[in-house]
């Protein structure tokens, strides 16, 4: 059923349009009935619905705002006005309102266009579920095609054994010199708030149509803002696929090229004689990428040409990861900061330093970040459990080009989380104090004690006194006093009221002990107060 709202100034009319119709027939419900246009715009933030009914004046906001307001999210609008609002109806047409209904409203006119839009809608679903089952299609289709390539190699694994004892030509596997190679294609952007999905997906298809001409198997698959390509070909093939993907990667340059601040780079792992080698194959082609910003964007980057020191990692975080596990629990951000910096340096006084040993560094770092810091008290700040902080480190790595600028957006955004959680820790610690805080500011009239309230809110009373202390400065007795105070003084300047009376009315029993505690509190006795400050 389609949930429909109608809005107009004159609760007659909405009356009218709704007993004029009989709703069912078009699928459709009334859901509500409003008389202003802020009225109008609450339930469809409240209730979604489908379609709204609208005039097209009103009070709050007229319903040209509502339609301004609600383009957006699909709700498609039914505008009513009298001949006299021509500019209004001139512009509800331009912002794109399809239903212009004149006054008075004719039945046969409503229906028509109730008519129209029950159509629309019943299209668009029908063409959604199309959409749906034919993406459904297009996957399992593609998911069974790589699965039987990845069965087919996996059968037919013997005949990629490298050694000596290769099989005849005339063997009709076809396989007995197959080979593997992963390419990596990257892209990077000078404007972060440039999306590269677009982007992506043409460079998708750009490899798909290249490699498809080829005589050779392959597999891409989207990795971030880059396009992982597996190749299977025959050995003989070897120098068309490195001819290939040369070919390729010149097609991409021009169209990133069509862009500024856009680059593209490739980076191409070993060939590989061996299925259970194409991990290997991947691993050199990430590290290839990982070194652009040492050996330059824009180009293809080969494994095989790498010539750098290799870094102990695992020796540096020996050292260090006892430390960076005491700073992440407690939170202390500089402590940490001044950990990673120090291992950076251990890297980069290695001489002609790979730039893989940053990422494998803070691969690592995250990995002890997952498993240290408390993203239960977290929740409400990162959405998701801490998957959002995650993604952004992983996103950080991704997008910087130079790894001392990763490095320090890396540091930069593990300073906020630590901050955030740190503020989060302490609100969570002062939120039961500001709870018996606000408790007895309501309630310290009544015969309330610590015990009445530390039940009121979940508490302990040991735990209750002890964090009213820490937090307030003063005890959970002193606090009751102060609002039974700031009570009688008010009621001692505003009215006449007998002494008796009032201190009743701030939770006394006893006049006499009011009296004394409000001259230890105040320094004067009531009576002196409210001559010296009574109206």
């Amino acid at each position: 059923m389609l949930r429909v709202l109608i809005a107009d100034d004159e609760k007659n009319i909405c009356m009218m349009i709704r007993k004029l119709i009989f709703w069912e027939n078009y699928g459709m419900e009334v859901i509500d009935m409003v008389h202003n246009g802020v009225d109008a715009l609450r339930v469809i933030e409240e209730q979604h619905p489908d379609l709204v009914i609208t005039d097209i004046r009103m009070p709050g906001y007229d319903g040209l705002e509502i339609v301004r307001r609600t383009r957006e999210q699909g709700i498609t609008v039914i505008i009513i006005s009298g001949y006299q609002q021509f500019e209004y109806a001139h512009t509800a047409l331009n912002l794109g309102v399809e239903h212009y209904i004149l006054k008075p409203i004719d039945k046969s006119e409503l229906e028509a266009t109730l008519k129209k839009v029950a159509e629309k809608h019943d299209t668009l679903v029908k063409q959604a579920e199309e959409k749906d089952a034919l993406k459904e299609r297009v996957f399992n289709d593609r998911k069974r095609i790589r699965q039987h390539f990845i069965s087919d190699i996996m059968d037919r694994e013997q005949a990629f054994r490298i050694g000596n004892d290769r099989k005849e030509e005339n063997d009709n596997s076809g396989f007995d010199r197959a080979q593997f190679v992963a390419v990596l294609l990257k892209l990077d952007t000078d404007d972060r708030a440039f999306n590269l999905d677009g982007m992506l997906q043409k460079m998708e298809h750009m490899l798909e149509h290249d490699f498809r001409e080829g005589k050779g198997e392959y597999i891409n698959s989207r990795i971030n803002s880059g396009i992982m390509t597996i190749i299977n070909y025959h050995y003989e093939e070897e120098q068309n696929v490195k001819n290939s993907i040369e070919n390729t990667f010149h097609r991409l340059l021009q169209e990133t090229g069509k862009f500024q601040g856009l680059h593209a780079t490739v980076g191409i792992g070993g060939f590989k004689g061996d299925i259970s080698q194409v991990s290997e194959s991947i691993y050199e082609a990430v590290s290839a990428i990982k070194c652009r910003g040492d050996l330059g964007l824009d180009r293809v980057i080969w494994n095989k040409q790498l010539n750098y020191t290799s870094v102990d990692v695992e020796a540096i975080l020996r050292d260090s990861v006892r430390e960076l596990k005491q700073t992440t629990v407690s939170l202390d951000y500089r402590a940490f900061r001044g950990r990673i910096t120090s291992d950076l340096m251990r890297i980069k006084r290695v001489i002609n330093f790979s730039p893989v040993a940053f990422y494998d560094y803070f691969d690592r770092i995250i990995e002890m970040l997952r498993n240290n810091m408390d993203f239960d008290i977290h929740q409400n700040h990162s959405g998701e459990n801490g998957d959002a902080f995650f993604q952004k480190l992983h996103q950080c790595m991704d997008s910087c080009v130079d790894v001392n600028d990763m490095a320090h957006g890396f540091i930069e955004l593990v300073q906020h989380e630590f901050e955030a959680q740190f503020t989060e820790k302490n609100n969570r610690e002062q939120r039961p104090v500001r709870m018996a805080r606000q408790y007895l500011q309501e309630h310290f009239r009544e015969q309330v004690t610590l015990e009445i309230v530390a039940e009121a809110i979940g508490l302990s009373n040991t735990y209750l006194s002890t964090m009213f202390k820490k937090e307030m400065g003063i005890s959970f007795s002193d606090c009751l006093l102060s609002f039974r105070m700031e009570g009688a003084k008010e009621l001692l300047k505003t009215t006449d009221k007998p002494i008796m009376e009032i201190a009743e009315e701030v939770g006394y029993t006893d006049a006499k002990y009011f009296s004394k505690s409000f001259q230890k509190a105040v320094g004067l006795k009531p009576s002196a107060y409210r001559r010296m400050y009574g109206r």
